[in-house]
């Protein structure tokens, strides 16, 4: 004698649809759009006001400047980059990244993208002229 077939299984339950169910034809018509939520961000802009160690420490400053002596008498002039050298002006000039941010945010639209595409102009010719030292290096090596 066989065992009788299981029962059928239960169907599925029924969920009414909710108010934000949309149909297809209201998606495919509707154009996408976002809400930037900024929620949280208490200062967007608190790089601005960050000031480094060696402002908030006269001790670590003192430490910094005979480091950095003693390391000037270890250099070798006849290497300098151009970065080398553009950082120079920058640290006699007393820029540094903060303010060099801050100065961007003061002019206007045009004057910030002329500032930011000059900065990757440097950053484009120094990256062509390492890929080239490096490139030669491997080709040496070889």
């Amino acid at each position: 004698m066989s065992a009788p077939p299981p029962p059928p299984p239960p169907p599925p339950p029924v969920i009414p649809p909710t108010e934000n169910e949309h149909d297809e034809q209201d998606e495919n018509n509707a154009e996408a759009s976002a809400e930037l939520a900024s929620d949280g961000v208490v200062n967007h802009r608190s790089e601005e006001e960050r000031v480094t160690e060696t402002q908030k420490n006269e001790r670590v400053k003192k430490q910094l400047q005979a480091l950095s002596s003693e390391l000037a008498q270890a250099r070798d002039d006849t290497k300098k980059t151009q970065n080398d050298v553009l950082h120079a002006e920058n640290v006699k000039a007393g820029r540094d990244k903060y303010k060099t941010l801050r100065q961007i945010r003061q002019g206007n639209t045009k004057q910030r993208i002329d500032e930011f595409e000059a900065m990757f102009s440097l950053f484009r010719s120094w990256l062509v002229n390492h890929t080239l030292h490096f490139t030669h290096v491997f080709h040496l090596m070889g």
